[in-house]
C-alpha cells in the first residue's frame, strides 16, 4: 500500500516507474500470468476507482483541507497532457510541507479538477484512505493500462 510518506519522499515515483517496466512482462507466456497477478495485488491496495465530478465535489466538501500539485505521473511522463491532482487531509498537508503541492480551498480544488474535463477522474487510497483525486491521462496511467490489458484493477 502506498503511504503518505511514499508520496512526500518521492518513493511513489520509483514504484510507478517499476510498474511500467514490469507491465511489459505480462505478455510473456507463463511468466506473464504471475507478473499480472503480482501487479493486480499491488494495485488493489490503491483501490483506485473512476469517479464523477459530483463524487469529487462531495469528497472535497468532507475533507478537512486540500492541496493541489502536479499529477504523480507527470514527472515520469513530461510529454503527457498536464493536469493537477488534488490531495486531501493529511496527504494535502504533507505534500504542501514537502513543497510538492500548494494548499487550496475546496472551491479552488473543484475549479482545478474542472479544468480538464476530457481526462477521466480517478480517486486512490493512500495510507488506507481515499486521499488523492487525479485527472488521469489514460495513455500513461497505470490504472488504465492495466484495464486495457484485461487485468483486474
Amino acid at each position: 500500500m502506498a503511504t503518505i510518506d511514499d508520496y512526500a519522499s518521492g518513493r511513489i515515483l520509483h514504484a510507478i516507474r517499476r510498474a511500467h517496466r514490469v507491465l511489459r512482462f505480462t505478455r510473456v507466456p507463463v511468466a506473464g500470468r504471475f507478473v499480472a497477478a503480482m501487479m493486480e495485488r499491488r494495485m488493489e491496495s490503491f483501490a483506485t476507482v473512476p469517479i464523477t465530478m459530483d463524487i469529487a465535489r462531495g469528497a472535497l466538501r468532507r475533507s478537512r483541507c486540500c492541496s493541489s500539485g502536479p499529477r504523480i505521473c507527470s514527472s515520469l511522463f513530461p510529454d503527457s497532457p498536464s493536469s493537477e491532482a488534488v490531495f486531501l487531509d493529511d496527504l494535502a498537508e504533507t505534500m504542501a510541507v514537502a513543497g510538492k503541492a500548494r494548499m487550496v480551498t475546496g472551491e479552488e480544488a473543484v475549479r482545478i479538477l474542472e479544468r480538464y474535463p476530457e481526462q477521466p477522474l480517478l480517486c486512490s487510497k493512500v495510507s488506507g484512505r481515499y486521499l488523492e483525486i487525479c485527472r488521469s491521462e489514460p495513455s500513461v496511467c497505470m490504472y488504465w493500462k492495466m484495464r486495457q490489458a484485461g487485468m483486474k484493477v
